[in-house]
């Protein structure tokens, strides 16, 4: 989790306790009390606030974005090794949501997905025409929504594959279910994130309830 700092310089008096339960949902390591949000956002003090990448945790960019709307004046901190503040820009603090890496993996499974569902579809289809004589067209058009069903896809290629194209049990498997094992790992890794987030933010709530009013 990283750190970055926010100093409120101008802002509308009717805005201020909305802008500060905002702020609120930022702080997971310190005071978060409203009162003493509020009285760091009157006396212009720098408000530490706790920013995760992670899914489960909210996302700051959109804040800021919606207190530019709001005419909010602000100016950004961020953290240097000697622990003091250096004033920066938005694009200077990292806090794009998913790291660009990560992004890139998952554009490739997407795209590997649709490549296996495409030759899903010719599979499918030979099962269609052949097999239960529908017309060419209706079998393609009908394999090609089946092969785009996940696990459902999958299933009925292996079968076309090992009864009509006569290929083994395990080359039929590698080809129409190894290629889950990349988007069952993404899933677990989610769900790690959004548990280990959930468990964090409530869990610091529940060390200190003196916090939450």
């Amino acid at each position: 989790m990283d750190k970055i700092g926010i100093k409120i310089i101008d802002i509308d008096e009717f805005k201020i306790k909305s802008v500060a339960q905002t702020l609120q949902r930022f702080i997971i390591e310190g005071d978060y009390s409203i009162s003493t949000i509020l009285k760091q956002i009157q006396d212009q003090d720098i408000i530490s606030l706790d920013i995760s990448k992670e899914e489960k945790m909210p996302e700051f960019t959109s804040v800021a974005e919606e207190f530019d709307e709001l005419g909010v004046e602000y100016k950004l901190y961020k953290r240097e090794k000697n622990n003091l503040w250096k004033e920066s820009k938005i694009e200077d603090l990292n806090l794009y949501r998913v790291p660009k890496l990560l992004m890139l993996s998952i554009s490739i499974v997407i795209l590997g997905y649709f490549v296996m569902g495409v030759i899903g579809a010719f599979t499918i289809t030979d099962l269609y025409h052949t097999k239960y004589g529908f017309d060419y067209i209706v079998s393609f058009v009908g394999a090609f929504v089946t092969s785009f069903i996940p696990l459902v896809g999958s299933i009925v290629a292996y079968i076309s594959a090992t009864e009509l194209w006569q290929w083994s049990s395990l080359k039929a498997s590698i080809y129409f279910f190894l290629y889950y094992t990349p988007i069952i790992l993404y899933l677990l890794y989610f769900a790690y994130i959004f548990i280990k987030s959930y468990v964090e933010y409530y869990w610091y709530r529940y060390r200190y309830p003196e916090f939450n009013s």
